[in-house]
């Protein structure tokens, strides 16, 4: 268990810690200790010490170690930096040997340790409360009476400096706006290396407060059980490559679905409970299509454009902005106090027994719950301009569904169960081609894939036994079953839901 005590002196606040405060901004920093106090972490009964904070990329630090057990010759004391992989593989190695344990364990204890100091460290200038003058208060106000919000959240990424993929800014945006329902959302951005996936991850943050974002390069598997209370509870949790949490996925589920994690741990003899409060959204970006099923059960799996066309508007921008092009000055505080007025809400959807979705495998009962998310995500953003229940629910509209229907439709439309997106763009355009049969070359060409992607597509469809080699050079490619299209449409069109507006 991880805690802080404050040594006999304590030094004046550096001007690390000082949070000043933007115009028009009112920030209230949570009381913390001073730097100069000590964290202290108890596991398996070793006893880790850090006399001082370290600041990520700082040199090396002193920490300590001592067992409860009688274990080891004495204490470890080693300077070292925690941030550096070699640097804790060395200590661990250290303190493994001098108390008989396993280093897989020591590791473990060292990631622990390193998600509390980032915790600690981030207490310092976390911002408690954001009070809103009424000047502010109005302008956000005014922006979320926006019948066209959506697309105006879109248009400013693009001013952010994000050109291009119009559909998948919206939905990242909806989904870390469902973070306030009681069942969030999460997206994965898929997308070859330098695509841009880090980057929108970025531009969307910006429009989010800052106090509901917590911005994380890796999730150990213990990192979420200490976060504590409901410190997590409506954030968006930025994971900026998949990998990054891996090991983790368990907590991240059991966060989005029960919205409760709970661990219960001995501590010196005691038993103790330790417990975070969610809901959690996730948004994470990877270049890997073969991602775990039970990973994609409530999160949007956003493939992001490769192609040629998406290129040449990146090169468009670029030049532009080496050329000394102005940009237009964006707004961001009237984004994030909009989103300060949004509350966590509940969302009914009075036409949703009108709704239909294609029935063929459980991965559509996912889907379909998907559907839901997104138009209850959709309608808490315009909540203001909608009616509420009874109990103080959020009223949906058709037009809520409309909007998700048009972001959603083609990616529903042209998905083949159990294949990648990349795979299942080629499959459909190696059925259409003459003869059902094409060369790799002549696909990466067709749809603007490099000759390395092209290959990987086809190697997929080949083990699904959809296409065979032909085996002559150039390597040709021939279609074996054609039966996964042609199953039609899976979402209604809002213009035959009763009642559509």
């Amino acid at each position: 268990m991880a805690r802080r005590r404050p040594k006999e002196e304590t030094r004046a606040p550096s001007a690390r810690r000082s949070s000043r405060a933007a115009p028009g901004h009112a920030r209230v920093p949570e009381p913390t200790a001073a730097p100069s106090t000590e964290l202290v972490l108890e596991e398996d009964g070793l006893v880790y010490v850090l006399d001082e904070l370290p600041r990520k990329g700082a040199g090396r630090v002193l920490i300590t170690v001592r067992s409860t057990r009688g274990e080891g010759t004495g204490a470890v004391r080693d300077l070292t930096s925690l941030y550096a992989q070699r640097g804790r593989e060395a200590l661990g190695q250290l303190i493994a040997e001098t108390f008989g344990r396993e280093i897989g364990q020591i590791l473990g204890h060292l990631d622990l340790f390193l998600d509390q100091i980032d915790r600690a460290a981030g207490a310092e200038s976390r911002v408690a409360t954001v009070t809103l003058d009424a000047p502010r208060r109005r302008a956000a106000e005014r922006l979320l009476l926006a019948p066209d919000l959506l697309d105006r959240a879109a248009t400013t990424i693009a001013e952010l400096g994000y050109v291009g993929e119009e559909r998948v800014k919206r939905l990242t945006y909806l989904v870390a706006t469902s973070r306030l329902l009681a069942k969030p959302l999460s997206a994965i951005l898929v997308a070859p290396l330098s695509s841009g996936k880090s980057e929108l991850l970025e531009r969307v943050v910006q429009m989010l407060p800052e106090e509901s974002v917590e911005f994380l390069s890796r999730l150990t598997p213990q990192a979420l059980f200490y976060a504590g209370g409901d410190y997590l509870a409506h954030k968006v949790i930025v994971v900026d490559e998949q990998a990054g949490a891996v090991g983790a996925e368990y907590p991240i589920r059991t966060l989005q679905s029960r919205g409760v994690l709970r661990l219960t741990v001995t501590v010196k003899g005691r038993i103790e409970s330790r417990e975070a409060k969610g809901p959690i959204a996730l948004l994470s970006s990877t270049t890997r299509h073969d991602l775990h099923p039970e990973n994609l059960s409530r999160c949007l799996e956003l493939p992001l454009d490769d192609g040629p066309e998406q290129t040449e508007r990146v090169f468009e921008a670029q030049r532009n902005s080496w050329a000394g092009g102005e940009s237009q000055p964006v707004n961001l505080r009237t984004w994030q106090d909009a989103q300060r007025l949004l509350e966590p809400s509940s969302v009914v959807i009075p036409f949703a027994r009108q709704l239909t979705y294609r029935a063929r495998t459980s991965k559509d009962r996912r889907d379909h719950a998907k559907l839901g998310s997104l138009i209850a995500a959709h309608a808490l953003l315009h909540g203001r301009q909608r009616e509420r229940d009874d109990e103080g629910r959020i009223v949906a509209r058709v037009a809520d569904y409309r909007a998700i229907y048009q972001l959603i439709r083609l990616l529903a439309d042209e998905e083949i169960d159990g294949l990648s997106p990349r795979a299942a763009r080629a499959y459909r355009h190696l059925c259409e081609a003459p003869r059902g049969s094409s060369t790799r070359r002549q696909l990466a060409n067709a749809l603007g894939w490099s000759y390395a992607t092209a290959a990987r597509a086809v190697c997929e469809l080949e083990a699904h036994e959809l296409v065979v080699s032909t085996g002559a050079r150039p390597h040709g490619v021939r279609v074996l079953d054609r039966s996964l299209l042609g199953e039609g449409a899976s979402l209604k069109p809002p213009g035959d839901i009763e009642g559509a507006k």
